[in-house]
């Protein structure tokens, strides 16, 4: 854990019950929007290779052609 993640969760901790599960209910939020968002992220980046390798392959299929 880092030194700041620490600081704010020693800070965190001096808080009220109530404000603390708010806290953490904040954290675990952003913290499944970011992995979300590498998911997504990931998927189209996979989607956009395979488009590009098809698209690749049908280019060098035609320029095996002889032009009309």
């Amino acid at each position: 854990m880092t030194a700041l993640l620490e600081k704010a969760i020693e800070r965190a901790s001096a808080l009220p019950k109530k404000e603390q599960e708010a806290i953490g209910i904040l954290v675990l939020e952003e913290i499944a929007d970011i992995r979300a968002y590498d998911a997504l992220h990931d998927r189209a980046h996979s989607e956009i290779a395979a488009g590009q390798s098809s698209t690749l392959t049908t280019y060098r299929a035609r320029r095996g052609r002889k032009a009309k």
